[in-house]
């Protein structure tokens, strides 16, 4: 405390108590920033999984797959390819809560399955 006079301790612990104001009101902003941001990433995107296989088991090889994407609330699509060597046949299901009003094959359900280990 030497060479400090009461007014300079005085207005030295006014400052530590607006900085300790200013740091609360930030904390309690970074808060409700955080979890604005949790809200919003719960319909993103984010779990993906590819299963690939061969449904003609006379020819080729792994060059048809099932992709799902997927968002925390199983909202999304599931796409599949179905290669030959005549044609591909490319198919878009819509998901939700992980289940679809259209038929899945089991590569599909495997898929969707799987993607919703993407750690959320």
């Amino acid at each position: 405390m030497r060479g400090k006079s009461g007014g300079d301790l005085e207005d030295l612990i006014k400052k530590i108590g607006n900085d300790l104001d200013n740091l609360t009101k930030a904390r309690a902003e970074l808060r409700q920033d955080i979890e604005a941001i949790r809200q919003k990433m719960r319909h993103h995107i984010r779990g993906v999984k590819t299963v690939r296989f061969n449904p003609f088991k006379d020819s080729g090889s792994n060059q048809s797959f099932a992709t799902a994407f997927v968002n925390d609330n199983g909202d999304g699509v599931v796409i599949s390819s179905l290669y030959s060597r005549d044609r591909v046949g490319i198919y878009a299901k819509p998901l939700q809560s992980h289940k679809s009003d259209y038929e899945l094959s089991n590569e599909e359900k495997m898929a969707i399955l799987e993607s919703q280990n993407h750690n959320g």
